[in-house]
């Protein structure tokens, strides 16, 4: 057919040169050209096959260690003058004591508010005159210190952020003026049915006495509890040289690259803390229900947490391979289920939220509220069948086509490439664990895809948590067969009794 399109193709274009060229200057009426003359104009030739797809494969860091034993994983990149670095530190909000959540957080951000003498605008200013990016992060598991420079800049960049880390001031006014604004974003995040949704169902989920249960950014009354004396001590334990791991990516020469870093910090003597990593209990999930009453709420968030792998699990690629076509796309079940066909929502999601010591299943949407139980039901329905195994052929195959891509598109900046490598040196994999999973879907059948499917947690275990209107809710609900709902305030605390 392509064939006998290219030849149409250019019997109509020779067709029309002969017609152009044979023009007279006259207007008298013009007679076709010759069949024969058409006939001699065609040509055939063969259209090339489209290469087969080559099978991506990321380049790999190499790791280094400088001469105190700091593991360096570095990445050479020639094509851009940039180079971006995360300092990873082992230990984040897990080991907030209950009293005094949140101070892992605020002790991270109290690293920019001065150091080595220099004031928070000084610091500020010396990093937007070098184009340069620093900021710091907090989440359950680790704090990061992040950085971008242009290569040319990248020592002073760097000298900064040693600065920071290993220099901070914490002063007194800083601190208070800190705290002021930390006070504020939470009484804001009380008004969020998103953030309630978050703060009730991972304490519904992990349980009260569970450290993931426990917010990262702490709470109203564990704030006030915070001293500046806290955030030091805090600060001596969990950016320890001990604790940290480099990932970096950047054209500078892996030799210059190491030197710059063996230079500032490569004589840190690494002396290791007490592991105050709490234990994590292990626990029997059950069906659960849990209202967060929001009166009069237009819609309420449906929120749904199962149990599944911690990120070191060998299975966490594979069951996100699985969550493609059940949550993980536009075109995945949940998406066309309440949002397509239903039209309950303007999304519905799930995602495998792997963490360093656990790991949940999470599929989540907002709804109208007139539809909150017709809207459970649905997702009720989808986490059963997903445990059945029964995805089609035609599911498989854009579950891999969506992963590959979205695979090569991560490694596509800076920031994706150091995403993946972080996760993988921070939960000690090999660099080549994303390549190596790669490389195995190809010889994945539908048999496996399903068979991986009904590995999933199943419903008994789930832990709903539904944010909205609790009279409508309790309504709608009614007729689901589901366990008594137990509540919680908007700081995810359990109420004595039903409000």
């Amino acid at each position: 057919m392509q064939r006998w399109l290219l030849r149409l193709s250019l019997w109509l274009s020779a067709a029309t040169l002969v017609a152009c060229q044979s023009a007279p200057q006259s207007s008298a009426t013009l007679s076709p050209p010759a069949p024969s003359q058409q006939a001699q104009t065609m040509i055939e030739f063969e259209l090339p096959l489209p290469t087969p797809a080559r099978l991506f494969q990321h380049p790999l860091p190499e790791i280094y260690r400088l001469s105190n034993g700091l593991e360096v994983w570095y990445l050479h990149n020639p094509m851009l003058p940039i180079v971006s670095m995360k300092v990873v530190f082992d230990g984040g909000s897990v080991t907030d004591s209950p009293e005094k959540a949140g101070r892992a957080a605020l002790m991270a951000m109290m690293l920019k508010e001065g150091a080595s003498g220099k004031s928070a605008q000084a610091i500020s200013d010396a990093i937007e005159d070098l184009g340069a990016a620093l900021y710091t992060s907090t989440s359950q598991d680790s704090i990061i210190i992040d950085l971008q420079s242009l290569t040319h800049y990248f020592p002073e960049t760097l000298d900064i952020m040693a600065d920071i880390w290993l220099r901070p001031d914490f002063p007194e006014d800083a601190f208070a003026r800190l705290r002021r604004i930390w006070e504020s974003s939470l009484v804001r995040r009380a008004s969020s049915p998103d953030h309630l949704a978050k703060l009730a169902g991972n304490r519904a989920f992990f349980g009260d006495d569970h450290p993931y249960a426990v917010s990262t950014e702490g709470y109203l009354d564990t704030l006030a509890n915070i001293s500046l004396d806290d955030i030091r001590e805090q600060y001596a334990r969990l950016l320890a040289p001990s604790r940290a791991t480099f990932i970096a990516t950047g054209n500078l020469a892996p030799s210059e690259f190491i030197a710059l870093l063996e230079a500032r910090f490569g004589q840190l003597p690494l002396t290791h803390t007490q592991n105050d990593i709490p234990a994590i209990p292990a626990r029997d999930h059950q069906l659960s229900v849990t209202i967060v009453d929001k009166p009069n709420a237009p819609q309420t968030i449906i929120r749904i947490s199962l149990p599944s792998t911690r990120a070191s699990d060998p299975k966490t690629l594979f069951f996100r391979l699985v969550n493609v076509p059940f949550g993980g796309t536009f075109t995945s079940r949940l998406m066309q289920n309440i949002r397509e066909d239903k039209g309950y929502s303007y999304g519905a999601y799930s995602v495998v939220a792997a963490l360093r010591y656990d790991g949940f299943l999470l599929a989540e949407s907002a709804v109208s509220s007139d539809v909150t139980g017709a809207a459970l039901k649905e997702f009720i329905d989808e986490i059963s069948r997903l445990g059945e195994g029964d995805f089609t052929e035609e599911e498989f195959e854009r579950a891999k086509a969506t992963w590959q891509s979205e695979t090569v598109q991560s490694f596509e900046t800076q920031s994706g490439v150091l995403s993946i490598l972080l996760g993988l040196a921070f939960n000690r994999q090999s660099p080549d664990t994303v390549n190596a999973f790669v490389r195995r879907l190809p010889e994945m059948t539908l048999e496996d895809f399903n068979a991986l499917a009904r590995e999933f947690p199943k419903m008994s275990q789930a832990s709903i948590t539904l944010v909205g209107d609790k009279a409508t809710i309790l309504e709608q609900i009614r007729e689901l067969n589901l366990p008594a709902p137990t509540y919680r305030d908007t700081q995810g605390f359990l109420i004595a009794s039903e409000p």
